[in-house]
């Protein structure tokens, strides 16, 4: 279904064909009305106007179209290596499927094999076989929105890579992948519970950065960074500061001048157009977000700042999604209507905020009901990343259904970070991102019995374990 034009590029349109008219009856009044002075004219209009007016302007393909059929190739990733066959499992798939018995063969850093008790048989000779009878078999966890990597402890500005220290409230340009410190302590704090991967997510602006796509790979500070730029972060409402409408339109803005720049930049380097919103920088890589091959990720919260979300959804192509939506099931058919998805945070029901009045424990429950895609994440928090299995748990517990709630921890916030082709879910082809559970994964009292990332099975410690044991016999330190 073709999409409605935005109304500020029909304004746009409007005021450029006005403009036109106004000089062709300057040039009759000078006598240059021909046609070489007219295409000279339109030449002069175009370069004043720019193509990313609403007429003539170069038509846009749907969300999500300009992403390959074959996905490219990660930097981690090995074709070749030792086979692993993890058999006997309950196998939860990821998206509502479970396999009993189930079987799964992984190679190098990637799923090559899933299936039955049948699909053991064409592992290749040699191959290390892990028996996981009784046990459960879920993808990696995905900590979404988050400032893992970026933030070891929030009053040590050492440590602290979050956000760009400038007033300019567009930082688009920020690249958070560039910042990712694997030495985090706090990285190995939330493998062990069953989280394999982050959207690594900047803060602070209007437009706040690029977000990166990161495996929870301790120490490796080469290949932790799976992609970068895979989402654009930005936030409206309270955190943003200043008027909603003040904000909204200067997100309006930066997106119209994104735009321009994209389709004028030798005009701009020329100095031959007009003054843009934000710096060069910033405003080319708002490009992936204008292209729909990368989502606009805004965190929100007020039922009005959602509406304003859905609403720049509908009228464009942009991949829109929302992270927090505390008053979102108040709008939840709308949001649904516009294709909009949202990120919560399940125990997030207090009003801490007056944009948050209203929350509820059930905030997931009414979303998914409506038909809004809905993830589940630890919002602003890395050091309870680790958290997100209760988090979900919560969401269970106020009438989300399991498999809906294990499918919105690992494909669908793959999904909306453009990276499931690769993540979120136990399928031949996909990265190696595995837990095993001894029983109920949304239980508090469960922990991972072993976690795989990118097909390697990783130590089961952290700095805290380490310190649990250092201390769990006090008697050795008595005089």
């Amino acid at each position: 279904m073709m999409r409605q034009r935005s109304r500020d590029g029909i304004a746009r349109g409007s005021r450029g064909l006005s403009g036109l008219m106004e000089l062709v009856e300057l040039v009759e009044l000078v006598g240059l009305a021909g046609l070489t002075g007219l295409v000279g004219l339109v030449g002069l209009w175009v370069l004043l106007v720019g193509p990313s007016s609403a007429w003539g302007a170069p038509a846009r393909s749907g969300r999500g179209a300009a992403r390959s059929a074959a996905p490219e190739a990660l930097p981690f990733d090995r074709a070749e290596g030792p086979v692993t066959v993890l058999v006997g499992a309950q196998v939860h798939v990821g998206d509502g499927t479970i396999i009993e018995d189930g079987v799964v063969q992984i190679r190098g850093s990637r799923i090559v094999a899933v299936g039955g008790p049948d699909t053991a048989a064409s592992a290749p000779s040699g191959a290390t076989v892990i028996s996981l009878e009784g046990k459960r078999l879920l993808p990696g966890f995905i900590a979404a929105a988050s400032p893992l990597g970026l933030l070891e402890i929030e009053l040590e500005s050492s440590t602290v890579d979050v956000e760009r220290q400038d007033p300019h409230p567009v930082h688009a340009a920020f690249d958070a992948s560039r910042a990712i410190n694997a030495d985090s302590s706090l990285i190995p704090v939330a493998a062990i519970e069953g989280v394999t991967s982050a959207a690594v997510t900047p803060r602070g602006g209007l437009l706040s950065g690029q977000v990166a796509w990161i495996d929870l790979v301790a120490g490796d500070h080469r290949g932790i960074v799976a992609r970068a730029g895979v989402a654009q972060a930005g936030q409206l409402g309270q955190s943003a500061a200043g008027s909603r409408a003040a904000s909204f339109a200067l997100l309006q803005r930066a997106l119209d001048d994104a735009g321009f720049y994209r389709d004028r930049r030798t005009a701009f380097e020329r100095r031959q157009t007009r003054e843009l919103e934000a710096h060069r920088l910033d405003l080319e890589a708002l490009g992936p977000v204008l292209d729909g091959t990368a989502p606009l990720v805004v965190r929100a919260d007020q039922a009005s700042d959602l509406l304003a979300l859905a609403d720049l959804a509908a009228q464009s192509d942009l991949r829109v999604v929302v992270v927090g939506a505390a008053q979102g099931w108040k709008v939840a058919e709308a949001l649904a209507k516009a294709d909009v998805s949202v990120i919560v945070q399940p125990s997030a029901n207090l009003p801490l905020g007056f944009d948050r009045l209203g929350a509820r424990l059930d905030n997931a429950a009414r979303l998914h009901e409506a038909g809004v895609r809905v993830g589940i994440a630890v919002l602003d928090d890395d050091h309870n990343a680790r958290n997100i299995g209760q988090e979900a748990g919560i969401a269970v517990a106020n009438g989300l259904p399991p498999e809906v709630a294990v499918r919105a921890v690992t494909l669908e916030l793959a999904r909306i970070y453009g990276m499931e082709a690769h993540y979120g879910s136990i399928a031949a082809g996909k990265v190696a991102n595995l837990v095993v559970w001894e029983g109920d994964p949304f239980e508090l009292s469960q922990w991972p019995a072993q976690v795989y990332v990118r097909g390697q099975a990783i130590p089961m410690r952290s700095r805290q374990t380490l310190l649990r044991e250092r201390y769990r016999d006090l008697r050795r330190f008595a005089k």
